[in-house]
């Protein structure tokens, strides 16, 4: 009998057939049955610890087979050290039963019936382990499940198996949180090494798997993109840890991952404008970085990643602390670099000059060698011409010796005409882009300057420079055209030609003042008021995504919208669509004295530049009313009572309100 408890090799069907038993008492075959079950749920657990554990591991590694994953292991010897009581019970009921015979098989069941509760408990996880085919973190998350037990037994039965599989796990943490380093040979941590044939590219701060329209502006510009080989592998988490919190994990093992190279090799303009893989570099030496990193809190962050080990430390709160004070001196230290090393200040000012048109003299003498250029589609020489007018510009104005004109450089994307047979010159699929909605200003920043400068937010500037830069020239030839018409005799050329220059130069005061001067002044109360670059970080993403939701370059949920077929006008926010109208219409004034040969034919292009001008005008106003619920709503009211601040724009547009009174409703 005590060979069978403890082996359970005998079959049930053997053990009617060849064993013949003489109960005394009605119940003890029911006992005996209960006893087996006992016996059976043991043998099927010792199985899994055979095939899983240490040696088991051990030969098949020598025999070359696929081996099982270090959470297994762990498993396996969490559930060896929790037999060890059912086999010292068994000695004991053994000694006691050799020492007196009259021991029934009731006896022997008040000692081993208190495992059957526990042994069920195993094979539930073993048998969902198999089911499921869970391996690594999977593993850990299951046996969590069953910590919560109102069995005494189970309850710390399980916590012993949890201790083990969770030295693997805070062993794991611990390497890749202190030293950007995974050791996972089996593929079992929640993060994990991309192929290098992958194409997916992942982020310092991952977001949930949603749809882009979901995720507000501001995190979507706050998100930083870099290729430096390491993932999530959502399948892995465990249910307790959320996913903020292993984005927090994996931000800080690549953040000292990126610090392990050298920076002056960073090839930066290739990698962050191509979008390419970072190559791997000369790494620097280890000691050095990491007392670069932590300065003198490693220890102290590695006995508490340690303690984490302790059952009773380990809960989601106190891994949350440990990670946020680690990410915390993370962040200042990237800070420190961005700040103080890479001139983060002198940079974005730097952005503010060029990519927001504050060196207005540099990009009024650029205006007046481009313009022609501009206006036609771009060709396979544009890009060398435009950066040779743009050095040109800078030497006009005294700033070819500044070092700060070397970081930027022009990009005007030559796209062949795809004329076929079929097709003429004049339909859309055969029409190429003028030159104003394709140059791209690119900039080459300092190192680690990527962290805050993605692709994203540097193609979110590009928008915003390129509806100042026709903001720029429209205003620009509606003054130079005041030299032609001041000693004009035609009445309304000379007041459309007013009314044109009163628009755009408030849209143009709109921009600078309202918008750009106001936001900027704000992003550099919060670079100077943190020490935490995560917070500068998201500073630089309100005010990116503030110009550009008061500049009307957001994107809206509008089936009505109606956008014509330039480039910048695809997107579908009315507002900016109407301003674009606005900025064509001044254009087309501006060339007319190339179209007009007479008086008759002026005044005809007048009547109907007036009429589209007032139309225009009024559904710009109208808007108002529609679009005052959202966001950009506000920003138009406020453009608007800066054009009708004496209700002379709402007259114009025959409006039966003024803005004024539209804004008290």
């Amino acid at each position: 009998m005590m060979h069978y408890l403890f082996c359970g090799t005998v079959l049930k069907r053997q053990k009617c057939r060849q064993i013949s038993l003489i109960f005394e008492e009605e119940g003890d075959a029911e006992i005996y049955n209960r006893i087996w079950d006992v016996a059976r749920s043991h043998h099927t657990i010792q199985n899994y610890v055979e095939t899983f554990g240490f040696r088991s591991r051990k030969l098949q590694s020598a025999s070359g087979l696929k081996t099982s994953g270090l959470y297994a292991q762990a498993l396996s010897e969490g559930v060896t050290e929790v037999l060890q009581d059912y086999k010292k019970t068994l000695v004991e009921v053994e000694s006691l039963i050799i020492g007196n015979h009259n021991y029934n098989l009731s006896f022997v069941y008040s000692y081993v019936g208190k495992f059957h509760g526990l042994f069920n408990t195993l094979n539930k996880i073993i048998v969902t382990i198999k089911e499921r085919r869970l391996t690594g973190c999977q593993i850990l998350s299951l046996t969590h499940q069953y910590i919560l037990n109102g069995n005494e037994m189970v309850h710390e039965a399980v916590i012993k198996i949890f201790t083990c599989i969770n030295k693997v796990f805070v062993n794991q943490l611990c390497t890749w949180l202190l030293y950007g380093e995974l050791r996972d040979p089996y593929q079992e941590f929640f993060i994990y090494r991309n192929n290098k044939d992958d194409n997916i590219s992942d982020t310092f701060l991952s977001s949930p798997s949603t749809n882009a329209c979901d995720k507000s502006l501001v995190s979507t510009l706050q998100d930083t993109i870099i290729d430096c080989g390491y993932n999530l592998n959502p399948t892995m988490i465990p249910y307790f840890v959320p996913l903020s919190l292993a984005q927090e994990i994996l931000f800080i093992g690549k953040t000292v991952i990126l610090f392990g190279f050298d920076p002056r090799k960073v090839k930066r303009s290739s990698y962050f404008m191509n979008n390419r893989p970072i190559m791997p570099l000369q790494k620097c030496g280890a000691d050095s970085r990491r007392f670069t990193i932590w300065e003198e809190k490693e220890a102290e962050f590695h006995d508490k990643l340690q303690k984490l080990k302790n059952p009773e430390v380990f809960e989601v709160c106190n891994l949350r602390s440990v990670v946020r004070d680690i990410k915390e001196c993370v962040t200042k230290h990237l800070w420190t670099v961005a700040v103080e090393e890479a001139q983060l200040i002198h940079e974005l000012r730097l952005m503010k000059d060029f990519y927001l048109l504050g060196r207005g003299e540099l990009f009024l003498e650029l205006l007046r060698l481009t313009a022609p250029m501009l206006d036609k589609p771009t060709t396979r020489t544009s890009t060398r011409d435009m950066n040779h007018a743009f050095q040109l510009a800078a030497r006009a104005v005294f700033l070819s010796n500044s070092a700060d004109i070397e970081k930027f450089s022009f990009e005007l994307p030559y796209v062949k005409p795809n004329i076929s047979a079929n097709s003429s010159i004049e339909d859309d699929s055969s029409t190429v882009a003028d030159g104003w909605s394709s140059i791209i200003l690119k900039y080459d920043f300092k190192w680690p300057l990527h962290l805050l400068f993605t692709p994203e937010v540097l193609a979110r500037y590009n928008d915003m420079f390129r509806l100042l830069l026709r903001i720029k020239k429209t205003q620009h030839d509606l003054h130079a055209l005041w030299k032609t018409y001041k000693q004009s005799t035609s009445f309304s050329m000379c007041q459309l030609h007013n009314k044109l220059m009163f628009l755009m130069d408030h849209l143009q005061h709109y921009m600078q003042a309202d918008v750009l001067e106001t936001n900027f002044s704000r992003l550099m109360d919060a670079v100077n008021k943190t020490t935490d670059f995560e917070k500068l970080k998201k500073a630089h993403a309100t005010f990116l995504a503030d110009i550009l939701g008061q500049s009307f370059l957001t994107v809206i949920s509008s089936s009505d919208s109606e956008c014509s077929g330039d480039t910048i006008d695809s997107i579908n926010n009315p507002v900016f669509c109407n301003i674009m109208e606005l900025i064509k219409l001044c254009h087309s004034f501006c060339s007319m004295g190339d179209l007009v040969t007479d008086k008759e034919a002026e005044d005809y292009y007048i009547r109907g530049y007036s009429d589209r001008f007032n139309k225009l005008v009024k559904q710009l106003m109208q808007l108002l009313v529609s679009v005052r619920e959202r966001p950009c709503g506000v920003y138009l009211a406020r453009l608007l009572m800066r054009l009708d601040y004496n209700r002379w724009l709402s007259g114009e547009a025959q409006l039966t309100q003024s803005v004024t009174n539209m804004l008290r409703y």
